[in-house]
């Protein structure tokens, strides 16, 4: 198949969740001989280094532009229908590009990642009759709903509350233009539907690389928790703030040796850390190899309080034989259980027992490595993954 894939970004290399998502599906469906070209944001990225390994999986064409943040923009959007994070990726240069592409070369497929590219249909639609496909990561606007509803600033809750009313009207309607709406969890699905009863949905997760499996624990670190993820995304920040403030010094008070490493961009200038913690953190930053640095860490935390999708973090620590405690949020769209695959909490007092439970040998953690890493092989490797692409492209063909 010929497939075109319309990008908010560079997808490679795949340093965070986001781009693995997108280098996974690009990768493995041109490994089975599909033609894959990509039409993507440069979002200041230094993107040329890295077009040997691209073009190695698919010929790329990318639009000089940085989708930033802005006070103005934000102002601006106050008269606008269309939620201002998705209103900023719709731009006369990607739309002109995209216009001369489409009329030039036709494609079986057209797939589109994300709602803040989910605006090409209607350029696609005026002229190709090609399928057209939305991958929606996250579903946008129950990020929103959590973001405001956890927003303690008056004028930003107000401002988050009348972004998610936008979302309300504009997302549902926009996956409801597409031949699939492919959901990465069956609770994104749901919720889709309950707003858009009408809208062609399926749900297909994201993968893992099964080397991960194969990592092995030679040695644990005692008292050692491990945060993994780029504070540069809300959600993250959002979550190690919480954890950092609610949690974590009733640890240190209980087990003074307790160590957090902190793997991820945006870490020291996003946070100080008060007099009482800060001997026991060790921010590592970004490390490109990260699963033979974590490996013989004891616990990874992942408070999430604010998001949707599936958390590729987790996925890759189960697969690496990290035991991990996370929120029923951060576990959503996982089939696991507490206890049997990883440790749920759900506030403050429970990430409190559970966490010096753990330390003090209550839970069995090589069985619930042994199980996470089973659960990830049956469902979540990227060949299992690709085939169900694979299967929603052909039926949408035929």
């Amino acid at each position: 198949m010929k497939i075109l894939q319309l990008l908010p970004k560079v997808p490679y290399p795949p340093a965070d969740g986001h781009k693995k998502s997108m280098w996974g599906v690009i990768k493995h469906l041109s490994q089975r001989g599909h033609e894959i070209d990509i039409i993507a944001y440069s979002q200041n990225q230094d993107y040329k280094k890295d077009l040997i390994e691209i073009n190695k999986h698919a010929k790329i064409y990318v639009i000089d532009i940085f989708n930033s943040n802005s006070i103005i923009g934000a102002i601006k959007n106050l008269f606008s229908g269309v939620p201002y994070n998705i209103s900023k990726y719709k731009t006369k240069e990607y739309e002109n590009f995209l216009t001369k592409h489409l009329a030039a070369k036709k494609y079986d497929i057209i797939h589109v990642t994300n709602a803040h590219m989910g605006w090409t249909v209607d350029v696609i639609r005026r002229i190709t009759n090609s399928p057209v496909v939305l991958r929606e990561e996250n579903f946008e606007l129950a990020i929103m709903e959590r973001y405001y509803k956890n927003q303690q600033n008056p004028f930003l809750k107000k401002y988050a509350y009348m972004q998610y009313r936008k979302f309300l009207k504009y997302e549902p309607a926009l996956c409801g233009k597409f031949d699939k709406c492919i959901m990465m969890s069956s609770e994104d699905r749901k919720r889709l539907l309950k707003f858009n009863p009408s809208a062609k949905t399926n749900v297909i997760p994201l993968g893992i690389d099964k080397e991960l499996l194969d990592i092995k624990k030679e040695k644990t670190e005692n008292f050692s928790l491990v945060h993994i993820g780029s504070l540069e995304w809300y959600p993250n920040y959002d979550g190690l703030k919480w954890f950092l403030t609610k949690v974590f010094p009733f640890i240190v008070e209980e087990f003074k040796e307790t160590k957090l490493y902190l793997y991820g961009s945006g870490i020291t200038k996003n946070f100080y850390f008060p007099d009482n913690i800060k001997d026991n953190i060790i921010v590592k930053g970004f490390i490109s190899d990260i699963w033979n640095d974590v490996i013989e860490k004891s616990l990874a935390v992942v408070p999430l309080r604010i998001g949707s999708g599936i958390r590729v973090k987790i996925l890759e620590m189960l697969a690496s034989g990290i035991n991990v405690i996370t929120t029923s949020l951060g576990k959503e769209g996982i089939p696991v259980e507490d206890s049997k695959e990883l440790i749920i909490a759900e506030n403050e007092i429970e990430f409190r027992e559970k966490i010096i439970n753990y330390f003090n040998g209550k839970y069995y953690s090589k069985q619930m490595s042994e199980n996470g890493r089973e659960m990830v092989r049956l469902n979540y490797l990227w060949e299992n993954i690709t085939d169900q692409f694979e299967a929603t492209y052909k039926d949408l063909l035929n």
